[in-house]
């Protein structure tokens, strides 16, 4: 992570999305969320839990601390898969040079800032969220805000670069975005150019797991989807994810949701 100068190369900022923005949210379980294209920068933090935030280029392993300023339009998804869930704080704004706004800033975007005090970080966001939510003074909020985001930028230093080794980034969005066609992992290791081994090792070091348990997340997130938005039966969803014996599909279901397809389809079905 490359440092940044303590002085903003620019001097305020206008909020926006307001009163929706700034945010404060604890994710639900298999949370996943992407940019829509969005004409604004994104100050974006992660509190607490554990997931992935990807780029078009690179995948960060998201962890309490870390920050990002997303530039307009800039493509971005994020997705929880096991663990803590993700406490994240977001502020969209527009940079200002007096009371022009910006539509370039030098050194921005900000990929993969660790802020150096997470408490004190913590206090300064409740600070803002107890004026956002009075929405009766955006002229100091938006001052405040100013001065988070001039703290943290000047607070990164020179540290070993935070996102993934390239070809482990491509195995996540293969494994998350095609659960139900994947093959197998030593096929995804030879593709990768790696022997199954330090396959494991690498994606195991990045991720915090090893890719089977990894997988095994991805096909029970997709396997969830399918009971809530389809009348497909359970032996079908097991055969669509690649499992032969549906006793086993189930039973790696309850291990991951607690109780088995047939439980979790009834009790949708009581909900609605």
């Amino acid at each position: 992570m490359r440092a940044i100068e303590a002085d903003l190369p620019f001097d305020g900022i206008h909020l926006v999305d307001r009163p929706w923005f700034p945010y404060l949210c604890t994710e639900v379980e298999h949370w996943e969320w992407q940019t829509q294209g969005d004409a604004h920068y994104n100050f974006w933090c992660c509190l607490e839990g554990e997931g992935h935030l990807s780029t078009e280029e690179q995948t960060f392993r998201l962890k309490p601390g870390m920050f990002f300023i997303f530039s307009p339009n800039q493509q971005i998804s994020a997705a929880h898969t096991s663990g803590a869930r993700v406490t994240r704080f977001s502020a969209h704004f527009i940079p200002l040079s007096g009371a022009a706004m910006l539509d370039d800033v030098d050194g921005f975007p900000v990929m993969g800032g660790m802020v150096d005090s997470l408490p004190l970080f913590q206090r300064q966001i409740d600070v803002i969220m107890r004026l956002a939510v009075r929405r009766g003074d955006d002229v100091r909020l938006q001052r405040v805000m100013y001065q988070l985001i001039a703290r943290v930028c000047a607070g990164v230093v020179d540290t070993p670069e935070p996102f993934m080794d390239p070809k482990v980034s491509e195995a996540i969005r293969i494994m998350r975005t095609c659960p139900e066609s994947f093959k197998s992992i030593d096929a995804l290791a030879r593709q990768l150019g790696w022997s199954r081994s330090h396959f494991d090792r690498e994606f195991s070091k990045h991720v915090g797991k090893p890719p089977n348990q990894f997988l095994v997340s991805c096909k029970m997130i997709e396997a969830r989807r399918y009971l809530e938005s389809s009348e497909m039966r359970i032996g079908e969803i097991a055969d669509r994810l690649g499992y032969r014996d549906i006793y086993f599909f189930s039973r790696q279901f309850k291990d991951f949701y607690g109780m088995s397809p047939v439980a979790y389809r009834q009790r949708l079905v009581r909900e609605f």
